[in-house]
């Protein structure tokens, strides 16, 4: 009943000419996007995938990323969108554990790609979108789409069938992959839509990366509301000019990006007063970011999300309202709060027992609800203490003032947002643990104004290598990790790094001095 495929094709029936998606002079219809999603969803079955079988994608923004989101849950195939950053090891590393049968790429990942194909077994089917050449052993996009059936004919999935899984960085140091039913990203389009200013007729710019569910939200959101989506690759100047060309009304902007856009130089010459909502989240957001921003929108036109992958987007939202008042100068600090739940979440704050705290005070924050992911991909002991008592453990810690709002004021795990991105601390320290002349290492997240958090390293160095660098440590790092993962600083500790009373590295101890004067902790 509740099959993801049936939002899509719910809008080609009530909306056929509607425009769908936009991507630069391509102009799809809802009945035409339909179509094309058809094609698609005959053509990789043509060729040999089965329900259930991993279907991965390497690709920049575009109408053939949302035409594959689509295509994989009409044939029942489980869709891994890849983020676009990672190194050749670690696409190494999801291919193997995902057993992903096939991968759509374009010509920016056709490199990495060729790097790691003969790495990975289990892959069968390469996918080439757009590309000039088509390599040998690759099919081409559009010529399947062209060759195949253009009949709907959706799979038998149920509403706890997995159809995407989205790998996120790991605490343990192998990325996990969070495993989304049909249920889940149905119930996001849902939520979605009650929670933010979707309306008939909207106009979405997919300006985050797709491979992000604060972005992929609106593939499920949009099509409800008979509204159109408008893909680019991320530029300030672009990202303006389609506001103003495309008369776009709702977007999802990382603070990151936001704080790019409200520094450009060259925003008033854009007409931009066709927006009606802008949603932020991903990282910590300063006030003066916010404030920036206000110069150039209104205030009531910010919404602040706050979620997590394994909620299937959005869980807590600081609704416009809040910012009005925030943002006066005599107003409540209600900024930093992440808001209230969205609909189809129910949220609890808890202490080391389990018990429910009370207002104001401190306790591991716990989401339950139809969007709570599966499972994690082939990982039943990490899944069973994630989702113990039916509930999904964030390991964040926060509190709840008198009206509900929750606040964060820590990380249980050692997780630093960084420009949107996730990047876990032990998976860095796995990395640089690993150079010769590093003795001990501790990673940890210190204020930017950009980028919400950098990352950054503290190292003791072996005896006699007091000549080695921050550079030739840094430089090490590089091709085994992700770019947004390296280190952008890094310091050296003249003795044995602080720690805890069972011998852990104290890392408050090591963060504190940096956050003394940060108007957020998180």
């Amino acid at each position: 009943m509740y099959s993801a495929h049936r939002i899509l094709s719910r809008a080609v029936a009530y909306f056929p000419e509607r425009p769908a998606l936009i991507d630069g002079d391509v102009r799809l219809t809802y009945r035409e996007l339909g179509g094309r999603v058809n094609r698609l969803a005959n053509a990789l079955r043509d060729m040999g995938l089965k329900r259930g079988d991993r279907v991965a994608i390497l690709d920049w923004n575009s109408h053939r990323y949302a035409e594959a989101y689509y295509a994989c849950a009409l044939a029942g195939l489980t869709f891994m969108p890849l983020n676009s950053r990672l190194a050749a090891p670690e696409l190494e590393y999801i291919f193997n554990d995902s057993d992903a049968r096939a991968v759509l790429l374009s010509a920016p990942f056709l490199d990495v790609y060729q790097d790691v194909r003969s790495k990975a077994p289990s892959l069968e089917f390469s996918v080439g979108m757009g590309l000039e050449r088509t390599p040998d052993g690759f099919h081409d996009y559009e010529e399947m789409l062209a060759s195949a059936s253009p009949e709907a004919r959706p799979a038998d999935t149920g509403v706890d069938d997995i159809i995407q899984i989205y790998y996120t960085s790991g605490t343990t140091g192998d990325p996990k992959g969070v495993c989304l039913t049909n249920g889940n990203v149905y119930w996001c389009g849902v939520d979605s839509t009650t929670t933010m200013d979707f309306r008939l007729g909207c106009v979405w710019l997919h300006s985050a990366p797709m491979f992000h569910l604060a972005d992929a939200l609106a593939f499920w959101a949009v099509p409800l509301v008979g509204g159109a989506q408008v893909c680019v690759h991320f530029q300030p100047d672009r990202v303006l000019e389609l506001i103003e060309k495309e008369r776009v009304t709702i977007t999802s902007l990382p603070a990151t990006l936001i704080a790019l856009i409200a520094n450009h130089s060259d925003t008033a010459k854009y007409d931009l007063s066709s927006l009606t909502q802008i949603m932020y989240g991903g990282s910590p957001t300063s006030l003066g970011v916010l404030q920036k921003a206000e110069r150039m929108f209104p205030s009531d036109m910010f919404l602040h999300a706050y979620g997590i992958t394994e909620t299937t987007g959005i869980a807590c939202c600081l609704q416009p309202a809040d910012h009005d008042l925030a943002l006066r100068p005599d107003g409540p600090h209600r900024a930093a709060s992440c808001g209230v739940p969205s609909p189809l979440i129910d949220r609890r704050v808890v202490d080391e027992d389990g018990n429910d705290v009370g207002v104001g005070e401190i306790g591991e924050v716990l989401f339950g609800g139809p969007k709570i992911m599966k499972e994690y991909w082939r990982k039943p002991e990490i899944t069973a203490e994630t989702l113990r008592g039916g509930w999904y453990h964030t390991g964040d810690i926060g509190y709840l003032d008198e009206t509900g709002h929750l606040y964060l004021v820590d990380r249980k795990k050692d997780m630093i947002i960084s420009g949107a991105e996730n990047v876990y601390s032990v998976e860095v320290e796995n990395v640089l643990s690993t150079h010769p002349a590093v003795l001990e290492v501790a990673v940890i997240g210190i204020p930017h104004d950009l980028w919400g958090e950098q990352v950054h390293a503290v190292v003791v160095r072996r005896d006699g290598q007091e000549a080695v660098t921050a550079d030739d440590i840094l430089d090490f790092c590089r091709d085994k990790i992700a770019g947004y993962k390296i280190p952008k600083s890094l310091s050296f500790a003249d003795g044995p790094l602080p720690t805890t009373g069972p011998g852990k590295v104290a890392k408050r101890r090591l963060r504190d001095p940096y956050w003394e004067a940060a108007e957020r902790q998180i």
